[in-house]
């Protein structure tokens, strides 16, 4: 999570994480706004549209602050061409692919 850019000190990368740990875990967070944000909303004592505001907050911060080649290597055709950067969701099925793969 780190080489593409999200960092710690963002409340959205805990989140991220935690979404990545679940579903590496074999539990479903799929749709997002029903299962994972839900699920981590009651864990943490948040609302889901916080959590959602928190993870996008941290995936815009990368992709002002990480070399942009890099994460166009990384994500190629993932991105979102009208917004110039992944969703939550593809970032997160990204990073749990990455993940399981190793």
């Amino acid at each position: 999570m780190l080489s593409i850019g999200l960092r710690p000190n963002c409340l959205g990368y805990k989140y991220i994480f935690d979404l990545a740990k679940t579903y590496i875990d074999g539990n479903n967070i799929l749709p997002l706004k029903l299962n994972g944000y839900v699920t981590l909303a009651q864990k943490y004592g948040k609302n889901a549209s916080s959590i959602d505001k928190n993870i996008q907050n941290c995936i815009s911060k990368a992709w002002l602050d990480a070399d942009i080649d890099e994460l166009y290597k990384e994500f190629g055709s993932t991105i979102d061409m009208s917004k110039g950067k992944p969703t939550a969701k593809q970032l997160i099925m990204h990073i749990c692919d990455k993940i399981s793969s190793k």
